[in-house]
């Protein structure tokens, strides 16, 4: 009795293995290629940027932000100066770093950090950051507690960017 145990115990094992390798190499089925939902989004806000010179730091170049506004459906103020852009460059395409403080028009201070990608895509320039906020305003708490991702626009002598919320 033992053996056929062992026998039934391998038999099922190798079902097992067999069944687990059509699974794992069936186009498809367990590779994620069908979302579970599209994405969407909703507009947040536009921020326009007053950028100084660059000052070349070596492999590092850093923007100053002298300033700035934004503007969306629920929030507006003024960008402080003093926040910069730390942009490094990494084949064939540009990081950034940003760090910047965010006023808005009716006093609640948030800082507003981002990463992001400036690349040569098949549409021109592809431009991409991805904002995470911190701000200890009640009002503005919607900030803290979600995922934002920005588009770079063409604004006249501004660094401008939509920023939308992920849903």
């Amino acid at each position: 009795m033992r053996m056929t145990q062992k026998i039934e115990g391998r038999w099922l094992l190798a079902c097992a293995m067999v069944a687990a390798f059509a699974v794992a190499t069936t186009p498809g089925a367990l590779s994620g290629q069908q979302p579970a939902s599209p994405l969407q989004s909703e507009f947040a806000f536009e921020v326009l940027l007053d950028v100084d010179s660059q000052i070349d730091a070596g492999h590092v170049r850093i923007a100053p932000v002298t300033g700035g506004t934004f503007a969306g459906p629920n929030i507006r103020g003024t960008v402080h100066p003093g926040g910069a852009d730390w942009i490094t460059r990494v084949s064939g395409h540009s990081s950034l770093d940003v760090r910047i403080t965010l006023e808005t028009d009716d006093g609640a201070l948030i800082f507003m950090t981002y990463t992001g990608i400036v690349a040569p895509g098949p549409d021109g320039v592809y431009w991409r950051v991805r904002p995470i906020f911190s701000t200890a305003s009640e009002r503005y708490d919607w900030l803290n507690h979600a995922v934002f991702v920005g588009k770079n626009k063409q604004v006249e002598g501004k660094v401008a960017y939509d920023i939308f919320r992920i849903l």
